[in-house]
């Protein structure tokens, strides 16, 4: 067993990536300059988010979408499919305890959002994914600032809040844009022709 010191600090960001967008990259960038001994990031796009909807797109797609997003990055950024695969609902908690035993040398640094914070105490098993990581980084979609979770006070020294820039679009509201016009801005280039190519969020 690799000792605490000297465990891999690595980023997990998860979420449906359907279409992933600049907003994803802003907040990737903030972690990477306000954590810099994490030199790499586990994206895991998920199947089926507990608290949504069934996904639009089909883990094909989302994988060759990630492909392209990633390959902007110069810093290391790994797409993990453990979720896609798993049938069902995608729990955090059985994500970490699969990454946990495949990366024993890694300590982990969950991105969520702050509308995840704002219910993270109705996640399946919340502790115990406290218990699973180092902390677990905030960031912000649309607040000026995180709000408040009275329920989380007496573990608030497990998150940490990120000064990400504030996403200009959400993948829901780029999926209806898609639906109407073709020369959506929220997107890199090769993912718009991608998505061009695809048909994808047609309606």
């Amino acid at each position: 067993m690799t000792n605490d010191s000297v465990k891999i600090p690595t980023g997990i960001f998860g979420g449906s990536f359907d279409p992933p967008h600049f907003g994803h990259a802003g907040i990737l960038r903030s972690f990477f300059r306000e954590f810099p001994d994490c030199k790499e990031v586990f994206l895991v796009p998920n199947l089926q988010n507990p608290l949504k909807g069934e996904k639009t797109s089909s883990p094909e797609a989302i994988l060759e979408m990630l492909q392209l997003f990633v390959s902007e990055f110069e810093e290391n950024v790994t797409i993990l499919d453990l979720e896609l695969k798993r049938e069902g609902p995608s729990y955090t908690v059985r994500t970490l305890e699969e990454l946990g035993s495949s990366y024993p040398e890694r300590e982990f640094y969950l991105l969520i959002g702050e509308d995840n914070y704002s219910n993270f105490h109705e996640w399946k098993d919340w502790k115990k994914i406290l218990g699973s990581v180092k902390t677990v980084c905030v960031f912000r979609r649309t607040s000026e600032t995180i709000p408040e979770n009275p329920e989380l006070g007496e573990v608030s020294s497990k998150f940490t809040f990120l000064n990400n820039p504030l996403l200009p679009v959400s993948s829901t509201e780029l999926r209806r844009e898609f639906g109407i016009s073709r020369e959506n801005r929220g997107v890199p280039a090769n993912l718009r022709n991608y998505i061009e190519k695809k048909g994808l969020y047609r309606t």
